[in-house]
């Protein structure tokens, strides 16, 4: 790099991004879709959880902190900053990409972080889903496309959540282009993501 090289600008970061994340989307269009049209609402379950996933494997990557809560049964959740900077705090947020396009509030989003939190250690599913379940999927999702996809086109691990709160915009705006109302798809979108982003494999 020159000594005048720039630091790319959020705008540089997202439109680079973008360039390859409508193939991420077709894909997933493409998997999801029946004789009926495409399946919105797995869909959205399906991408918002990936983007949960990939804030917990940028913290992993980059060799970043957890704070991991142990339940009673021995299963361990993962929390603290470095998660949220990702999730939640940064300027290029997974949680920032999904309100941006469905109008959820802070206060609406900060209830489903603390809803999680509260029933870590009891019974619970994520959007229907078995905990366990969509976990497991989204993990044998993200080794499947992590060669050919995800590494080639994020610089860094950090770049991870980026792409996914991409993947995720898109797909809620075809299925609020579809007639889904935008509170109810949003706070979808943010459930899964959250959850998933406090999921490892010692969870279960």
């Amino acid at each position: 790099m020159g000594l005048f090289s720039r630091k790319e600008t959020n705008e540089q970061i997202v439109k680079r991004i973008s360039a390859n994340a409508g193939n991420v989307v077709n894909m997933f269009k493409a998997y999801f879709n029946t004789p009926k049209g495409l399946d919105v609402r797995m869909a959205l379950i399906f991408t918002s959880a990936l983007a949960g996933f990939s804030c917990h494997k940028a913290v992993e990557a980059n060799h970043e902190k957890f704070m991991r809560v142990t339940t009673d049964s021995g299963k361990n959740y993962y929390f603290g900053d470095d998660l949220n900077r990702y999730l939640l705090e940064s300027s290029l947020n997974v949680i920032g990409f999904i309100t941006a396009v469905t109008g959820i509030d802070r206060e609406d989003v900060l209830t489903i972080v603390s809803d999680f939190a509260n029933n870590v250690g009891s019974d619970f599913k994520v959007c229907g889903f078995e905990p366990k379940e969509l976990y497991n999927q989204v993990s044998e999702c993200w080794d499947g496309i992590f060669d050919n996809m995800i590494s080639r086109y994020c610089k860094s691990p950090s770049e991870w959540p980026i792409l996914f709160g991409i993947v995720v915009q898109n797909i809620l705006m075809t299925a609020i282009g579809a007639g889904a109302p935008k509170d109810e798809a949003g706070k979808i979108a943010v459930e899964c993501a959250v959850a998933v982003s406090k999921m490892d494999k010692d969870s279960f």
